[in-house]
């Protein structure tokens, strides 16, 4: 009996351990291997062809989509299914098409040299793509797909673009956030074939996208969709070269960032080699200052009080400085006389600005720029930023002081530069850093993580920094730049022309076109940055752009 026990143990024994090790195996292949194996499996009853690789969305701040803004329709042919007896369909899908005899005689050829499904065509109609379905030629299908860059040149400078043979990123958002926007989920158009390798009737052709691999996310930016818009339109009417930045100035938002020439991220050969670079982001390219850098030697003078509100200046139209002659730039118009420091900036007086900047000093200047950020990148990290140049002290000789103090010589920097100075003004001496990601999503929208703006901290005094507001006033309502007055709103803001140092076809000096200032006057609510490569005048060509762009956005 005690025998008989002590088999039927061993016998319970034997299969509970069996049962383990079972279970333990289809745990294995069924969980923690299973989408590979389904993988494995599903290839060898699968002609497919990748149509889409998963890569997350980049999207405005309010969740307006930026990239798969459009799709296309592509023929695909699996050759594998296409029989040779189909020439006349084939000559059907040559006239729905129009398609070449050459072409059709390369869909005929993949017959015998084509193992694997291929793009026949890209970028055809909905309504060609809906005639070729409806023929079911056996072998053929079109498909829709996403383009990833459906808006074109909207945006295009931020957004960047992709390898596409890789799906990395290269540029812009693309590439500084390319391992979170991109997944390994690719989808695709398939064929689910028999043992033979033939179609399994009433299955047909499927779009299947396998659950395997790190899911795509989104990247949602500060952009706003809307402004970004508003800005490009003025841009495309009046600016060949050149940049445009709109900036939240208490929070260091970017609400607009745009760069001309564009390009079209799906069609990137087109611009290799082009001399205008249209790959360039001139947003955060350095280039001189010009007359707005006088906002900063202004801001040096009253905060280390060697000038006052009320103190007269005489402006003969010209300054010597060691034998050399500095002239206005209106010069040829003769002496603008005597001046307070609040004319001498609305009027641009180059005179005036070099002797303050002598009085001062190019230390005490020096540092001042350093702390409103010239001479190092921003905060924002964007792929390709410089950092502009801001010379040493003790290697600036009084000549090259002269320069300085009117924006010229050794001094560049870049238009979100000097958005983030007149933000730094407009938000009362305290510096804010220009963020342009609001937060991270995943594919189902669901907040991963937020950015906020980070503490500012104080450049200038606070009576400072309403002083320099009252001069750019000035600027708008009498100066340089009135034709960057908005009505009803009111605005200010500093012109600068910066010489290049080379002249056209006529003799002529290039100049760059600068406008950089805020609106409107009560509460401001965004800086305005409007720079124009070779555009000659800030007073006559960036300062309408500001005008034009800044009542855009407030009346919209």
């Amino acid at each position: 009996m005690a025998y008989s026990s002590i088999r039927i143990y061993r016998l319970v024994l034997f299969f509970l351990i069996m049962s383990s090790l079972l279970g333990a195996k289809l745990f294995y292949l069924q969980v923690i291997h299973g989408r590979q194996l389904a993988l494995e499996g599903l290839n060898i009853r699968v002609q497919e062809l990748p149509i889409e690789v998963a890569r997350g969305e980049i999207l405005d701040r309010n969740y307006q989509p930026l990239t798969n803004t459009a799709k296309q329709y592509s023929v695909v042919v699996f050759p594998g299914q296409l029989p040779k007896t189909t020439t006349q369909q084939l000559v059907k899908l040559k006239n729905i098409l129009d398609l070449s005899s050459e072409q059709l005689e390369d869909v005929v050829d993949s017959l015998h040299t084509n193992e694997y499904p291929f793009r026949l065509v890209k970028g055809i109609s909905s309504e060609a793509a809906q005639k070729i379905n409806a023929m079911q030629i056996p072998g053929i299908v079109a498909i829709a797909e996403k383009v990833r860059y459906g808006q074109g040149l909207l945006a295009s400078h931020i957004i960047g673009y992709i390898n596409s043979a890789d799906n990395k990123g290269v540029s812009g958002i693309e590439g500084m956030y390319d391992e979170f926007l991109r997944g390994n989920q690719a989808e695709y158009v398939a064929a689910i074939v028999d043992a033979g390798q033939q179609i399994i009737p009433g299955l047909g052709y499927k779009r299947l996208k396998l659950d395997i691999g790190n899911r795509e996310n989104n990247v949602v930016l500060t952009i706003d969709k809307n402004i970004q818009q508003k800005v490009e339109e003025s841009m495309d009417l009046s600016i060949v070269k050149g940049a445009v930045i709109v900036m939240r100035p208490t929070t260091g938002e970017i609400l607009a960032m745009a760069s001309r020439p564009g390009f079209d991220a799906n069609n990137l050969s087109n611009y290799f080699g082009q001399s205008s670079a249209p790959l360039l982001n001139r947003a955060i390219s350095a280039y001189q200052p010009g007359s707005v850098f006088k906002l900063v030697v202004a801001a040096a003078a009253l905060e280390n009080k060697m000038v006052k509100m009320d103190d007269v200046f005489y402006d003969p139209g010209y300054i010597d400085v060691n034998n050399v002659r500095f002239q206005g730039w209106d010069y040829e118009k003769g002496a603008k006389g005597y001046l307070t420091i609040t004319d001498a900036l609305a009027h641009s007086s180059n005179p005036i600005f070099i002797e303050v900047a002598l009085k001062l000093g190019a230390e005490k200047l020096i540092s001042m720029a350093a702390k409103f950020g010239y001479g190092s990148k921003t905060s924002l990290g964007f792929l390709g930023e410089s950092g502009g140049n801001l010379p040493e002290a003790d290697l600036l000789y009084p000549g090259d002081l002269a320069n300085l103090a009117i924006g010229q010589g050794f001094c560049e920097a870049t238009p979100l530069q000097i958005a983030q100075t007149v933000a730094t003004i407009v938000n009362d001496g305290i510096k804010v850093e220009p963020y342009i990601v609001r937060s991270f999503t995943n594919s189902d929208g669901a907040v991963i993580k937020n950015f906020q703006s980070q503490p500012g901290k104080r450049i200038i005094g606070r009576q400072t920094a309403e002083k320099l507001k009252k001069m750019m006033t000035a600027v708008t309502q009498y100066g340089t730049g009135q034709a960057a007055y908005v009505k009803e709103f009111g605005s200010a803001g500093k012109t600068g022309s910066a010489e290049t140092g080379r002249t056209n076809t006529i003799g002529k000096g290039i100049n760059h076109a600068w406008f950089a200032g805020y609106t409107p006057l009560d509460h401001p609510q965004y800086v305005i940055v409007v720079f124009v490569e070779e555009g000659m005048s800030g007073s006559n060509v960036a300062a309408p752009i500001f005008h034009e762009i800044a009542e855009k956005i407030l009346k919209s």
